[in-house]
């Protein structure tokens, strides 16, 4: 189970954040949430594919607001992308 917490803490941030940026950025909100689940999930493991290390600290507390934010980021970029998308039909 300790391998998917980072995954879940993403999730969660996108999922939390992606909806708040999204709407921020121009986008819908709703799109934010399904964004935000899948964009958190993809950005996690996009900055572990770049090589981004702990940016903010090694310790656990730091790692986890690391993993909240790179999720919401992620969240709020697909869901921004998935509404401009939708909203162009």
């Amino acid at each position: 189970m300790e391998p998917y917490i980072p995954l879940i803490i993403s999730a969660l941030g996108g999922t939390i954040l992606g909806p708040i940026l999204s709407k921020l950025l121009g986008g819908s909100g709703a799109m934010g949430v399904v964004g935000g689940i899948l964009g958190g999930v993809a950005a996690h493991y996009g900055a572990d594919a770049a090589g981004i290390g702990p940016m903010l600290g090694t310790s656990s507390t730091m790692m986890a607001i690391q993993n909240f934010l790179e999720g919401g980021i992620g969240g709020g970029v697909l869901g921004l992308l998935a509404s401009i998308v939708l909203r162009k039909r």
